[in-house]
């Protein structure tokens, strides 16, 4: 049945933490759903909010354990026309690639967001609509999220979260050099972590993903006793109310695999 349940999170690790929360809840309309401060000042602020299909982001302002970002995301709108007309009215909004039909039966667009983190915002043909100027903030998207991982090595990218995780492959492309990929199905109804090897749109460092796992003990038990797994962590109680352990993909991608304690 997997090592994973409801939730997957993409960490963004950001310098312009303001600016960056403003963009994802007041720009994209994604609900915040936990928020924290460790300490007095700025750094060390987080903020967390849903998107769809158990994906949710986290917006956290302190340093990065690894090398990071910018990072890219994946997001499915339930009226695109609405938003990208929204975001085309407010200042200072980076869109880099105009909407436009793709020869994959849909429409998309992408964003970027004040740290430079590039959303790639989809709607199929079937489910595009109309804009109408009343449409409801935070009900811009639908049933899917991923967290794109452009990586070197998309071979052994893929034997790990297939083999290691045991996450499915659900989708699979290859449109020639540069752009071929896995898409897997990780947590949730709508939640995936996809592998992208191209040459990407925007220079992207290692990303950072949490999965929450039925049970963690019982996940890392097995995970660690695989071959060739880097765990970074060992596992762990933190002073937040989880329990975890870390490791890293092929790509030096860092995941963090997590239950939460009572």
């Amino acid at each position: 049945m997997g090592f994973f349940k409801d939730e997957l999170i993409g960490v963004l690790y950001v310098d312009e933490f303001d600016a960056c929360v403003s963009f994802y809840e007041d720009k994209l309309g994604l609900p915040c759903v936990h928020s924290w401060q460790h300490g007095q000042g700025e750094g060390n602020r987080g903020v967390k909010v849903a998107v769809a299909g158990g994906g949710h982001l986290e917006i956290v302002e302190h340093a990065a354990p690894l090398p990071q970002g910018p990072t890219s995301l994946w997001m499915e709108a339930a009226d695109i026309n609405g938003l990208y007309s929204a975001l085309l009215k407010t200042p200072g909004t980076d869109i880099f690639e105009p909407i436009e039909d793709k020869y994959f039966h849909a429409r998309s667009f992408q964003v970027r967001d004040p740290d430079g983190n590039a959303t790639f915002i989809v709607a199929y043909e079937q489910n595009v609509k109309p804009y109408t100027k009343d449409a409801v903030k935070g009900e811009y998207f639908k049933d899917e999220f991923r967290t794109v991982l452009f990586v070197e090595d998309l071979r052994a990218c893929y034997k790990f979260y297939t083999e290691v995780l045991e996450t499915p492959c659900v989708y699979s492309w290859d449109e020639g050099p540069g752009d071929c990929g896995f898409k897997y199905q990780t947590a949730g109804s709508g939640a995936y972590i996809e592998t992208l090897h191209r040459i990407p749109l925007t220079p992207q460092g290692a990303g950072t993903i949490k999965i929450e796992a039925k049970d963690v003990d019982a996940c890392y038990e097995a995970i660690s006793k695989k071959n060739n797994v880097k765990i970074t962590k060992p596992i762990f109680d933190t002073t937040w109310g989880t329990r975890q352990f870390e490791l890293l993909d092929p790509d030096c991608n860092q995941i963090k695999i997590f239950s939460y304690r009572g």
